[in-house]
């Protein structure tokens, strides 16, 4: 990656980056060395595309969805994503096409603000092992995205998946996990697999896909949650806020998520929770620069190794991404 400079980081920051005149009123500036954005989705809605398994030119978004179903492509987020301080970033493949991996590979081909993609491979097909020794080869592979959603109590003991997560760490891959709010019965599975496999980086998406409500999680969620962070190969993006929140378009103060947060900063603390925006479905509550402001004012009251932490080293950590 190219050497960067300090880039600044405002909580008074607007849609256009931040203005001189709110520069002078802003009193919570976080300065970071990097700014790595590890959740962005990127897909062209008018590709053609010939697959009997999905037929469709992408499987998500879903066609009737008129803010998300239509190219979203690297031009669109360089210009959101840059004024409001980002340096890098990390693509998450929502395709399950094996293909589609090389097709977002070649399409940041020749661009380093592309640092990394987490591919789409899935570890319980037995196909795994020679896609995953294909797509290694190029150096911004970093891991594998599992879907976690629907699976059912007990998949962490399916040993197919233990043994192609083992296969996975070796290689010193990462691997990021989905799952919507199914209950502590979900954690406790991604528990098992951190304990199971102990070398492998994992790293649950979403702030481990709670339904924001504005409200304190249950005691039964929480408990869950300090169970999962006793493992220390395991890391929480704070990504999909927006998405996450019962309230669409989710509300844009930090009030609403901070009982959340402040649960997952007490489990995981700062070097073990991550930046990520879910660009583009961040688009439907607010511009990309909102976001940040979110995520920034959260951490405007913590000291600047925090902030250092969470906006890139910890990415670099989990992802092997090697920023100085």
């Amino acid at each position: 990656m190219r050497p960067l400079l300090l880039v600044g980081i405002f909580v008074a920051m607007g849609a256009g980056g931040l203005s001189p005149a709110m520069a002078q009123q802003s009193n919570s500036q976080l300065n970071v060395k990097h700014l790595i954005d590890t959740h962005i989705h990127l897909y062209d809605t008018t590709r053609e595309v010939y697959d009997s398994d999905h037929p469709n030119s992408v499987p998500w978004p879903p066609k009737d969805d008129q803010i998300l179903h239509k190219p979203h492509l690297p031009a669109e987020y360089h210009r959101v994503a840059k004024p409001a301080g980002v340096t890098g970033v990390v693509i998450v493949e929502a395709s399950p096409r094996v293909d589609d991996n090389d097709w977002v590979l070649d399409l940041v081909d020749d661009d380093d603000f592309f640092v990394g993609l987490v591919g789409n491979l899935d570890p319980l097909k037995p196909s795994f092992q020679k896609n995953l020794d294909r797509l290694k080869a190029d150096p911004r592979f970093v891991g594998i995205r599992f879907h976690l959603m629907n699976r059912g109590v007990g998949i962490s003991n399916n040993p197919q998946l233990l043994k192609n997560l083992r296969y996975l760490a070796d290689a010193g891959l990462a691997l990021d996990v989905l799952m919507n709010e199914e209950g502590p019965d979900t954690i406790d599975e991604v528990s098992r697999i951190a304990s199971e496999v102990p070398k492998l980086r994992i790293i649950v998406n979403h702030v481990l896909g709670y339904n924001i409500d504005g409200k304190l999680p249950n005691q039964t969620w929480i408990n869950a949650v300090k169970r999962l962070a006793k493992h220390p190969n395991v890391s929480v993006k704070i990504s999909g806020l927006y998405q996450r929140s019962t309230t669409q378009p989710a509300p844009q103060s930090i009030e609403y998520f901070q009982g959340l947060l402040d649960i997952l900063w007490n489990a995981f603390g700062s070097e073990r929770l991550i930046y990520g925006s879910n660009w583009p479905v961040t688009k439907k509550t607010g511009d990309y620069a909102s976001f940040v402001k979110l995520v920034s004012t959260y951490f405007a009251d913590k000291d600047q190794a925090a902030a250092e932490s969470f906006f890139w080293k910890n990415a670099s950590t989990a992802y092997g991404l090697n920023l100085k």
